[in-house]
């Protein structure tokens, strides 16, 4: 895998997501898509498994470090670690069924990026939820960020749609190393 373009790529990624997801937030509530997570779940993928693993990690602790959280005395914190676990997590559970579905399809994903959301939200959810019952003074509301967070899961399939598009040309430019099915040592 070319971690070159994997940055650039990531980094694209986090400029949208930083530009873009309050202008598409839902107005009833904080819904709104990711668009880091369908990248995550594009190099899962394709890539190695220890690569696809190590770049999940990174681009998680990259959203913890850009994602503020409020506290109780009207400041903000910022958490490093449920965003980078939840990922992983995340991303092992895509390379787990990769083998399983069509990796180029489109809809493959867009299915997988809801998933993978789904599943690094709730542990987000629930690594928040234990520093809250110890006395973290965060603002949060365990059963309200859960609804919120896998509603944005939903909402993120949208943009994972459209990265399977614009990923399809810039596929060769990643080098992924695909597995040879039929040859023979």
């Amino acid at each position: 895998m070319s971690w070159i373009v994997f940055l650039v790529v990531s980094w694209i990624a986090f400029g949208l997501e930083l530009g873009l997801r309050d202008a598409l937030r839902l107005s009833p509530g904080n819904i709104a898509p990711s668009f880091v997570v369908p990248v995550m779940v594009y190099v899962a993928l394709s890539a190695p498994p220890k690569q696809a693993l190590w770049s999940a990690l990174l681009l998680g602790a990259l959203l913890d470090l850009t994602g503020e959280i409020a506290r109780t005395d009207m400041t903000a914190a910022w958490i490093l670690g449920p965003s980078a676990i939840g990922l992983l997590i995340a991303a092992q559970f895509v390379i787990t069924v990769r083998g399983m579905v069509i990796r180029r399809h489109p809809l493959t994903l867009v299915v997988l990026s809801i998933v993978a959301a789904g599943v690094a939200q709730t542990v987000v959810v629930a690594f928040l939820t234990v520093r809250h019952l110890y006395g973290d003074p965060i603002a949060f509301a365990p059963t309200g960020e859960l609804v919120t967070r896998l509603g944005s899961a939903l909402y993120t399939g949208a943009t994972a749609f459209v990265w399977a598009i614009v990923l399809r040309p810039v596929d060769p430019l990643f080098r992924f190393q695909h597995d040879r099915i039929g040859r023979r040592y």
